[in-house]
């Protein structure tokens, strides 16, 4: 069975590096047999402070963890991971491609300027794992793009960091369309979905202080109903569902990867009733949150 923390899960700058301060501008690439081969093709579930990862997989399969889901992966395959995000893989030997990890200050450092900023800034702070835009679709070529940013990364030649950034900002613009072959384009649209995006960024910042539906609505200089249209369109989920759905991600992560009792688990997010915590839990997951926990432990044995 996995040795639980009493820290959520691990945090670490590069898989197996323990977290301190990320370096300022932080890029790095390799190949993802280099890492992934050194703990037997099973990179354990974990994420990373102030740093988010890119993975251009190009030949085998296996599976990918983001936070609660889990599926199978076959190459060619992108996944992007923003800083925080908890992840996992479960690499075929042999597997291959480029994984790129950067700090949050450079993706802002890159995108911010850009006049597409809010997109493209929308786009790197969501997850993404799925079949890449091909070529013809995007008219980008991502395979080729990350295995020049990694010779980029890694050499000293006049202008690698200009070329470094350049790079990075056409991966993000290929995330971006490789999404938008299913997306609607249109002004209003994006105006819903950037509404949307900017109260789940809120959820994240005020996930623990049980602020009501119309404070997060007032935060955002909007009504409640029009916050209420932007998220059921976005997601077919009304704000106070993405809210419990959130609290409840990280009452399941601390439940599986701690060994924290449930009561400070309630008080860590923001209930001041760990009876209430627990009819809460209950409601949507089916079983208490003791049982929840002896449920995971007993998948692991």
């Amino acid at each position: 069975m996995q040795r639980r923390l009493e820290r959520p899960i691990p945090v670490f700058r590069l898989y197996g590096e323990v977290a301190g301060a990320t370096v300022p501008g932080f890029v790095h690439a390799e190949r993802i047999g280099t890492s992934a081969a050194l703990h037997d093709w099973e990179i354990a579930p974990h994420r990373h402070g102030a740093l988010a990862q890119g993975l251009v997989i190009t030949k085998g399969h296996g599976a990918v963890s983001l936070d609660a889901s889990r599926e199978d992966f076959c190459a060619p395959w992108l996944v992007w991971v923003p800083s925080g995000v908890v992840h996992a893989f479960s690499f075929r030997p042999g597997t291959d491609g480029v994984v790129l990890s950067l700090a949050d200050d450079f993706l802002a450092a890159v995108l911010d300027p850009d006049p597409d900023a809010a997109r493209l800034r929308a786009t790197a702070e969501a997850t993404f794992s799925g079949r890449p835009g091909s070529p013809e679709e995007i008219d980008l070529d991502l395979a080729g793009l990350v295995q020049t940013l990694a010779r980029e990364a890694a050499g000293a030649l006049p202008g690698a960091a200009s070329a470094v950034a350049a790079l990075v900002k056409l991966l993000v613009v290929g995330v971006l369309r490789t999404r938008a072959t299913r997306a609607i384009t249109e002004p209003a649209a994006l105006a819903r979905a950037d509404l949307h995006r900017r109260f789940r960024r809120l959820v994240e910042a005020h996930l623990r202080e049980n602020w009501p539906i119309a404070r997060f609505a007032a935060a955002l200089g909007v009504s409640p109903d029009r916050l209420h249209a932007a998220c059921t369109e976005a997601v077919r989920r009304a704000p106070q569902g993405i809210l419990h759905d959130r609290l409840m991600l990280e009452a399941k992560r601390s439940l599986i990867y701690t060994t924290l009792p449930v009561s400070k688990i309630a008080f860590d997010l923001g209930f001041n009733d760990p009876a209430y915590f627990s009819r809460f839990f209950a409601a949507r997951a089916g079983v208490s949150p003791a049982a929840f926990r002896r449920e995971s432990r007993g998948a692991d044995a």
